[in-house]
């Protein structure tokens, strides 16, 4: 990602957090804090064990809203009342067509056991969720939970190793859920947990039908032109054998 400004960035508990195994949540937003409390608090009311979880969020350094959220002491306590750490970065907007520039960056500078690529109208539905994960300490495959409105079969939340970071030095390319599922399912690299997610997105449920919402939808047509290029085809059996060859050693 380029010409980044970090403005903030909460360093201490990025040193404390390196002590134990944790799971990150990877969380892009603009303009939507009052969702991002909501969607936060779900996550971490949800987890037997906040300590383990790292929130790493990403914003547009022009989001006013969000930069006022995010530096005041509601969204510090929010986090770190429950024993959970949280880091902070404003960069230089991309939009959404560049979502998973956003993903990248995160996950590239942080170490963590678990990717867990999330939304900020995405709600943890089942107490324990981080229990599941946990268990799969010794897994080097895909994680994913179902959620509302989508197919039993597809990945909208994808929970990525850091096997898959460390190998491909990178999340994805947009759409992120798509393009990991698309790698990791025709060769079975995934397991499906019990645990649910709610998404509040207006396609499915109608509401939040914001100025947020119409960016995405003015720009997901070209997005799904390019993911069907013979470049990103090319790239995506790459990946595939890279993976398998990792996945099966």
């Amino acid at each position: 990602m380029k010409n980044l400004n970090l403005e903030l960035q909460n360093l201490s508990n990025i040193r404390k957090i390196n002590k134990h195994p944790y799971i990150t949540m990877l969380l892009p937003t603009r303009k939507r804090t009052a969702m991002v409390k909501k969607s936060v608090t779900t996550v971490l009311e949800m987890a037997t064990d906040p300590s383990l979880l790292h929130i790493a969020v990403a914003y547009d350094n022009d989001d006013l809203e969000s930069h006022a959220y995010f530096t005041s002491n509601q969204w510090q306590m929010l986090v770190e009342n429950t024993g959970a750490t949280q880091e902070i970065n404003s960069i230089e907007r991309i939009g959404w067509q560049g979502l998973h520039e956003y993903y990248n960056y995160l996950a590239q500078n942080i170490v963590s056991n678990w990717y867990f690529i999330w939304n900020d109208d995405a709600f943890m539905r089942t107490q324990g969720w981080d229990q599941e994960i946990l268990a799969q300490k010794d897994y080097k495959g895909l994680l994913s939970m179902e959620s509302n409105g989508k197919r039993p079969d597809s990945t909208l939340f994808p929970c990525v190793s850091r096997l898959w970071v460390d190998t491909f030095k990178m999340i994805g390319i947009n759409p992120v859920d798509q393009w990991i599922q698309d790698i990791v399912y025709p060769i079975g690299a995934y397991k499906r947990l019990e645990s649910k997610i709610f998404h509040d997105h207006f396609k499915t449920t109608g509401n939040n039908d914001d100025e947020i919402y119409q960016e995405t939808s003015k720009t997901k047509k070209f997005t799904k032109r390019a993911y069907k290029t013979p470049e990103v085809s090319a790239m995506k059996e790459e990946w595939t054998a890279r993976w398998k060859a990792v996945y099966d050693n």
